[in-house]
Formats: structure tokens, sequence, C-alpha cells
């Protein structure tokens, strides 16, 4: 099966590049060959793995992932929908290093990922990267 490299803009964050397997339809157009939410579990992993800077633009692609309405993702801090929607409107803006730490440890549980819970480990390392690359294998 045939691996391209794709600028992944459909997750809202212009910055994710996927290498995912590829088909040919009928009609002879390129369509990735993997099964519903696995590209955006897997950006989100990263996401996490990688301790990618969270501004509002990652807040609510990691909660559309999760699948979670504001008011469930809010209640999860302890906070308001509208204290969560705050965040999202501010799309570039980076939350405060305890709400990133938040976010990033909520996410890893939901991922089922082991994070080790050292402050200096839940917040970014880095400024938001130019470029989020990762590799997807074949769902076949």
């Amino acid at each position: 099966m045939k691996m391209k490299t794709i600028h992944y803009r459909l997750c809202g964050l212009d910055y994710v590049y996927v290498k995912a397997p590829v088909r040919k339809d009928e009609d002879d157009e390129e369509y990735i060959d993997l099964p519903m939410g696995t590209i955006e579990e897997a950006i989100a992993t990263k996401l996490i793995e990688a301790r990618v800077p969270i501004r509002g633009l990652e807040v609510m692609f990691l909660r559309k992932t999760f699948g979670m309405s504001l008011k469930d993702w809010s209640a999860e801090f302890g906070l308001s929908a509208a204290g969560v929607m705050k965040w999202e409107k501010a799309p570039k803006t980076r939350l405060s290093k305890v709400n990133e730490a938040a976010v990033r440890a909520l996410s890893a549980e939901k991922l089922g990922m082991d994070i080790d819970g050292v402050w200096s480990n839940l917040v970014a390392k880095q400024d938001t990267p130019k470029r989020l690359s990762l590799k997807l294998e074949d769902a076949a």
C-alpha cells in the first residue's frame, strides 16, 4: 500500500503532517485508508507526547477528539462551559501553565497514556511547532 505525507488541516491545527496509507477509489481519487477517529487519536497522542503548548486550538481539537461537549469537558476541570469557551475563542492564546498541565493530564488519561506527573513534564517544553509529523500504519 502506498504511504503519503499529507498536510492534515482537517484537524484545525495548521502544523500537523500525517504520513498515512492511501488508496484510490473507482474515480481514481486518493483517500486515507484508516478507520474513523484513528488519525485524530494519533494526533492527540503526539500532542501530549511532544508536549506541544496547549492553546485554544488544541483545547478544541482535544475536546472534539474525545467527543465531549463544552459542558462535559469543562466539568472535568471544575469550570463552567463559558470558561472553556473562553479558551477556545482565543485560538492562538496559550493556556496558563496550570491549565495546560490539567488539559495534558486529562487528555493523557482519556488516551490511556501513562505520563509522568512531574510538573516539568506536564507543561510544554517549547513553542508551538512549525511542523508536527507522525506516521500512521496500515489498518489492514
